[in-house]
C-alpha cells in the first residue's frame, strides 16, 4: 500500500498527471502483481483475503469458543469491518479500471479517495485488532 500512496502523493503534488499513472505503477517493481492479480492494489489484496478467510473460519470461532462469549462483540466488529474492507477492495479495483480507461482529474481524486479510505480502514483494523485480541489469541490459542 505504502507504494500506491507514494505514487498518489506524486501525482497530487503534480509531479505527475494522473493520465500517467498507469505508466507510472506499471513501471514500480510491483506490476507483475498487478498482472497477476488483475487490480490496482494486487498482492496486498489477495493477502488481505486471505488473513480475513483464517480469521474467519479458523481464529475467530476458536478465540469465541475458548473465551466463553467474552470476546463476541469484539469479534462481531471485526467481523464487520472485514466487509467494509473487501467492499473498498471492490469500489478500488472498478475505480482503477475507470482511471485506466480515463486518466481524468476527477477519476484520479475518486480512486484516490478510495485508496486512502481503505488504507485507513486497514490500519484501524489491524490496531484494533492487535489491542483487543493479542492476548486472547496468546491465551487460548497459542502464538499464532
Amino acid at each position: 500500500m505504502a507504494q500506491i500512496g507514494a505514487v498518489l502523493v506524486r501525482i497530487e503534488a503534480r509531479e505527475a498527471s494522473p493520465k500517467h499513472l498507469k505508466q507510472i505503477v506499471l513501471s514500480l517493481d510491483m506490476a507483475e502483481n498487478f498482472r497477476a492479480f488483475g487490480s490496482l492494489c494486487g498482492r496486498e489484496c489477495q493477502v488481505l483475503k486471505f488473513h480475513h478467510d483464517i480469521e474467519g473460519a479458523d481464529m475467530f470461532p476458536r478465540v469465541e469458543a475458548a473465551g466463553g462469549g467474552m470476546f463476541r462483540e469484539v469479534v462481531a466488529k471485526l467481523k464487520a469491518e472485514h466487509e467494509v474492507v473487501h467492499e473498498l477492495i471492490i469500489r478500488l479495483d472498478r475505480a482503477a479500471d475507470v482511471l485506466a480507461e480515463d486518466p481524468s482529474d476527477e477519476n484520479f481524486v475518486q480512486a484516490a479517495t478510495i485508496f486512502r479510505k481503505l488504507e485507513e480502514v486497514v490500519r484501524s483494523h489491524f490496531g484494533y485488532e492487535e489491542t483487543e485480541l493479542a492476548e486472547a489469541i496468546g491465551y487460548y490459542l497459542g502464538a499464532i
